[in-house]
């Protein structure tokens, strides 16, 4: 091979190893980060809101007859979720009749926490008609970080106290009354006492509550939660339970 052939090859292979250079800093400095910038990142669990109703579980339910025509039902949910709870959780009551056909459903709304078991108390529904079995479906959620809704309030130290609590028996009613003390920092929006009435064996036999609104930090707000007078109930066995949201 001739001199000159030989400096032609590397001038040609210096040619294109430059050509290539500038073709690669082009590409990495103007052309990679578009790239990037709209390839939506790779979630995790705790980064990636929830896209469907799936993660809020329900659980048991209970029906109750309080008056002739009128129900009261108590259902259980749980969230899966250990990073995003619900400051609006939607659901319905379905009833159902024989054949699996929804006869009526009575909507209704909660909250619920990360990682949390709740029940929610449907009162004193009007039924126009007789069904075979009742069911709660979860219909829309409104999720929040674990970081912005926080952790679970309940009944304990740093966070809520009863006091005076006592239940008392008239003729038609039964009721139970106290203080709750919100003894957290914060003031919470939505405050709401449920009581559990159950029959000497601890067996729930009615369930009722009521929504005290807004409890400031540090302060004492009175309650009364009402139900029928079963015959079966024991005022002296009940379950009382606080939700609440800031």
């Amino acid at each position: 091979m001739s001199t000159r052939r030989a400096k032609q090859l590397i001038y040609g292979a210096l040619y294109i190893v430059a050509v290539l250079v500038v073709c690669a800093g082009i590409y990495f400095v103007f052309v990679a980060p578009s790239i990037v910038a709209s390839t939506p990142p790779v979630c995790t669990p705790s980064t990636c809101v929830p896209t469907s109703t799936a993660l809020i579980v329900p659980g048991a339910l209970t029906t109750f007859i309080t008056s002739p025509g009128r129900y009261t039902f108590l259902a259980q949910v749980t969230n899966q979720s250990a990073d995003y709870g619900a400051y609006e959780l939607d659901y319905a009551i379905d009833l159902y009749d024989t054949s699996g056909t929804v006869l009526q459903s009575i909507p209704a709304q909660s909250f619920i926490y990360p990682s949390q078991t709740e029940y929610l108390a449907i009162l004193n529904q009007a039924v126009a008609q007789p069904f075979y079995h009742a069911a709660l479906v979860v219909t829309g959620v409104s999720w929040l970080t674990s970081s912005t809704i926080g952790t679970i309030p309940a009944v304990g130290p740093g966070q809520f106290a009863l006091q005076n609590v006592q239940a008392s028996m008239a003729s038609t009613t039964v009721s139970v009354g106290g203080q709750l003390v919100n003894t957290a920092v914060a003031t919470y929006e939505q405050v709401d006492v449920l009581v559990i009435f159950k029959d000497a064996n601890g067996n729930p036999v009615g369930v009722s509550e009521t929504q005290l609104g807004t409890v400031a930090a540090g302060t004492t707000e009175n309650f009364s939660v009402i139900y029928p007078n079963e015959p079966n109930i024991d005022p002296a066995v009940n379950q009382i339970l606080v939700y609440a949201l800031r």
